[in-house]
């Protein structure tokens, strides 16, 4: 000890797993439909006909009282910080003071999910940020090997859209031949068939053992000025291991035509060889197309290169082509 007296609060920062239990919590904690029961959890009154509102501290209250988080009162700086990050995403809704200076507003939880956001925790992602967009699409990025002409190893990137199928770029699958069997995951899996567009940039790989894709895995369309997360697998040099990679920009041009007839859409995230085929994340959480390759002024591709990707709708229709019995999850809103 060095005879300062300890402090009250805990001010360490809650780990990614910590934040989506917690959020999932405080969204049923603050529904309108769960007010009776958290009312009668916290032995407040009841008023006839009307919702009782609740506020951060009555939160920490329901924290301590569950068990769900020891000493909840010592972290209600973080717990007040996630509140108002719910809330500033539109998560929550904030109602107005409530009775501490710390714990803030009132909350009420009035969105409305589509079945697909109900299906895992990728709508978190407004609320938690980059960290854990990358704590969800790492591991859903895939790592894509195999040898080219000179026999040299190469590598490329996608993602698993179901149990069995893998999107990628289509360059990806014909400037190799792919490993007969792919490491997805930490997993052996062999490759049974794959599939390229003759025109737009997207591949399908089908692998023989099931994949686990990403809960609540949706896409939807490039929006001009919206942030996004490129993730995928391209060397890096001095390392041991292929590591996935985020970088973040935003969309530039959500739709352009190229000479050659390809529909595609710009960003200003880095992307290098090995991202291709890899998810394009937006900052809601859903996919909004795949990296392809970059555009450059002239063949020497001297310069600083466009980046570019292949949107949802192209990825779609082209899978429609290859392979019609595969599904891509894009956001219907249902």
């Amino acid at each position: 000890m060095n005879g300062h007296p300890q402090r009250y609060s805990d001010l360490a920062p809650f780990s990614i797993e910590e934040k989506v239990r917690l959020s999932l919590l405080a969204c049923h904690f603050f529904s309108p439909l769960a007010n009776g029961e958290m009312s009668d959890i916290l032995e407040k009154p009841k008023q006839q006909g009307r919702i009782v509102p609740l506020d951060g501290g009555d939160f920490i209250n329901h924290l301590e009282k569950s068990g769900v988080l020891s000493s909840a009162g010592r972290r209600m700086y973080r717990v007040a910080e996630l509140l108002r990050d719910l809330a500033a995403a539109h998560i929550l809704t904030d109602m107005g003071p409530g009775k501490g200076i710390i714990m803030g507003s009132h909350y009420y939880f009035m969105k409305e999910l589509t079945a697909k956001q109900k299906a895992g925790a990728c709508w978190f992602a407004p609320a938690l940020g980059g960290e854990f967009i990358y704590s969800i699409f790492g591991p859903a990025a895939l790592h894509v090997t195999g040898t080219n002409s000179s026999g040299d190893v190469v590598a490329g990137t996608g993602i698993a859209i179901n149990e069995n199928w893998v999107l990628t770029c289509a360059h990806v699958l014909d400037d190799m031949e792919v490993d007969e069997v792919q490491n997805f995951g930490g997993v052996q899996n062999k490759v049974i068939e794959q599939h390229s567009h003759p025109e737009i940039d997207v591949g399908l790989i089908r692998v023989k053992s099931q994949l686990t894709p990403l809960a609540g895995l949706s896409f939807s369309s490039p929006v001009a000025g919206s942030n996004l997360y490129t993730i995928g697998y391209p060397r890096i040099p001095m390392s041991i291991d292929a590591v996935p990679i985020m970088h973040r920009g935003e969309v530039t041009v959500p739709w352009l035509k190229t000479f050659h007839g390809h529909n595609l859409f710009l960003y200003s995230a880095i992307a290098r060889p090995g991202n291709s085929g890899g998810p394009i994340v937006g900052e809601n959480g859903t996919v909004v197309g795949i990296v392809t390759e970059e555009l450059h002024e002239d063949s020497s591709k001297s310069g600083l290169p466009f980046y570019a990707g292949v949107p949802t709708t192209e990825i779609v229709r082209a899978i429609k082509d290859i392979c019609p019995t595969v599904e891509l999850p894009v956001e219907d809103y249902a």
